[in-house]
């Protein structure tokens, strides 16, 4: 198979984010027509810039604990993205929300065993830490990052009393 070349670690990252792109892009198509699509591939491309951040936080975590180098930090933020957007290509190909998160979980789990040529344990666990990650930055950006927080300087003046 051309995918388990000698070197082919390089381009199966792009590979991965371009097949899960295109798949997101074409079941929203379907659903919605191009704007849709267009849509669903920015909101993908956004989520990236939660997900990579997270994933590097796992997997720093996971090389401490299994003794483990991944690479530079740059292979693993393409790595990571081309399995994130691959599996959440495949998942929104899914019907049922059930087997669409085990679908999305199947493709992390063979996406890290494979890219990142881990154990079977060793996966599981850069896996769970890496969905642990994700939830802990969704919750942090929920609950501290939400308009209703007034942490943005705005504009207004504070409101004084009228002289008279």
């Amino acid at each position: 198979m051309s995918l388990l070349r000698t070197g082919s670690h390089r381009t199966v990252p792009f590979l991965m984010l371009l097949v899960g792109l295109a798949l997101i892009g074409s079941q929203a198509y379907q659903a919605a027509g191009p704007d849709a699509a267009q849509f669903a591939v920015k909101g993908s491309l956004q989520k990236l810039l939660l997900q990579i951040p997270a994933g590097i936080v796992a997997v720093i975590v996971a090389s401490r604990l299994i003794d483990c180098d991944f690479g530079p930090i740059t292979v693993v933020a393409l790595k990571l993205a081309g399995i994130m957007v691959l599996a959440e290509g495949v998942g929104c190909w899914v019907p049922f929300p059930f087997f669409s998160a085990m679908a999305e979980l199947a493709v992390m789990v063979v996406g890290f065993f494979w890219l990142f040529e881990l154990g079977k344990w060793e996966t599981y666990l850069v896996v769970l830490l890496n969905l642990a990650a994700i939830f802990g930055a969704r919750y942090l950006v929920d609950q501290y990052m939400s308009p209703s927080h007034p942490y943005w300087i705005t504009n207004e003046r504070p409101r004084q009393g009228r002289r008279r």
